[in-house]
């Protein structure tokens, strides 16, 4: 069970560069789109999708995790999780934010459905893809990062 767990830890740390690189696409081309009054393209709405499918498969491995690390663990019955600050990350701030910047995601990719004028569609979708990468650079435990820091590439130590 340990292994299995450990290889979904793997997955959901190599995963989020997929989903940081299609969200910088997705920032890029809508700030593009707004400052150049371009239409809006298929090619934009396929990588909104690219990001909210890496989105939600990082919602789906980071479920199980959330259950196997903290729920099944009893951390979130610990009195004592608000006052560590690890426990605290874990149990609380990184899956709820997390799941904020998926939520604008998800809106953000809802737009690009919309028969709406493009400089619209790339104004919304800049806003929610901007502040959800915004989210995900804050909220991923990058190395250095004091308590829950982990390794750029996994598998390889601090």
């Amino acid at each position: 069970m340990q292994s299995m767990t450990q290889n979904f830890v793997y997955l959901h740390s190599y995963l989020r560069y997929f989903l940081l690189l299609f969200a910088v696409i997705v920032v890029i081309q809508s700030l593009m789109g707004m400052m150049g009054n371009r239409k809006f393209k298929p090619v934009n709405k396929q990588m909104a999708l690219a990001l909210l499918i890496f989105c939600d498969l990082q919602l789906l491995i980071g479920g199980y995790l959330y259950y196997t690390r903290v729920v099944a663990t009893g951390m979130l019955s610990s009195p004592g999780v608000m006052k560590d600050a690890a426990s605290r990350f874990w149990a609380v701030e990184h899956s709820t934010s997390m799941v904020i910047a998926l939520i604008l995601v998800h809106v953000g990719y809802a737009v690009t459905k919309k028969n709406m004028d493009d400089d619209r569609k790339f104004k919304r979708l800049f806003w929610c893809s901007f502040i959800a990468l915004g989210i995900f650079m804050a909220m991923i435990p990058w190395p250095g990062r004091q308590v829950v820091g982990r390794p750029m590439i996994p598998h390889m130590t601090q």
